[in-house]
């Protein structure tokens, strides 16, 4: 009789190994169109533990019934399932719409990102002020492709701004539309302080046509930003210091 407790213990012990048990599951991941989503990422919920769906969405992960397992992919929304002990699984991953819905503006309208068709690029204003930059030109240079931006380098002087290249012999300056008024006078991209910037959209191929010949070049529309109703006052100071020598000055 006293070989008992012990035995017991061991029953118990067997069955809790039982419960927790590792298993392999199966399965198949797809979009809501019901076509595989290769390279999908499964992770058991609470561990590092993972797989990747192969090239026709299909998957295979050893884990306890009882888990967990977290579905992702770019461009779907995550999803977390429970196992319940199956061990072959179909999963359906919803498209995501979270980052369609930036509202880019276009002619004399707004559409949203993923409505638009044409060639139109925005740039992240805020991202780009967070680095010293002294005029509207050098927030475009480098992140807008097609656009080129072109200095030399005295100090006041306007940038010349070139969109897919020269288009013609004669002028090849953009069209700048600020908060809804035209010029083609690139010293406007001094005078805007850029922290009063709020989006800048680059217009390159039919969507411009809306302004006519003057868009042949491009459009660039630069939006500042308006006042926001805010609980109590705010007040920002930014400071800016630079200094311009000569260098190399012959002898007299």
């Amino acid at each position: 009789m006293k070989k008992t407790p012990t035995i017991l213990t061991m029953i118990l012990l067997f069955c809790s190994l039982l419960l927790h048990a590792q298993q392999s599951i199966t399965g198949l991941i797809m979009d809501s169109n019901g076509t595989p989503i290769p390279g999908a990422t499964i992770i058991i919920s609470g561990t590092s533990q993972g797989a990747t769906s192969d090239f026709d969405g299909n998957f295979t992960i050893s884990a306890d019934g009882q888990a967990s397992l977290e579905f992702s992919s770019i461009g779907f929304e995550s999803q977390t399932i429970a196992i319940n002990g199956q061990d072959n699984l179909t999963i359906i991953l919803e498209d995501s719409v979270s980052q369609l819905d930036e509202i880019i503006v276009t002619g004399y309208g707004t559409q949203t990102r993923g409505k638009l068709t044409g060639a139109v690029a925005s740039v992240d204003v805020s991202d780009a002020v967070k680095l010293p930059v002294v005029n509207a030109a050098e927030i475009l240079q480098g992140r807008v492709s097609g656009v080129t931006i072109v200095t030399n380098g005295e100090p006041g002087s306007a940038p010349k701004v070139r969109v897919r290249g020269y288009g013609t012999p004669n002028n090849n300056d953009p069209l700048y539309i600020i908060d809804g008024v035209q010029t083609r006078d690139a010293f406007v991209l001094n005078s805007i302080n850029p922290s009063d910037i709020d989006q800048i959209n680059v217009l390159k191929d039919g969507a411009a046509a809306i302004y006519g010949s003057r868009a042949s070049n491009g459009v660039i529309i630069i939006t500042t930003k308006s006042g926001k109703g805010l609980s109590g006052s705010k007040v920002s100071l930014e400071i800016s210091t630079g200094m311009s020598t000569a260098s190399n000055l012959p002898s007299f």
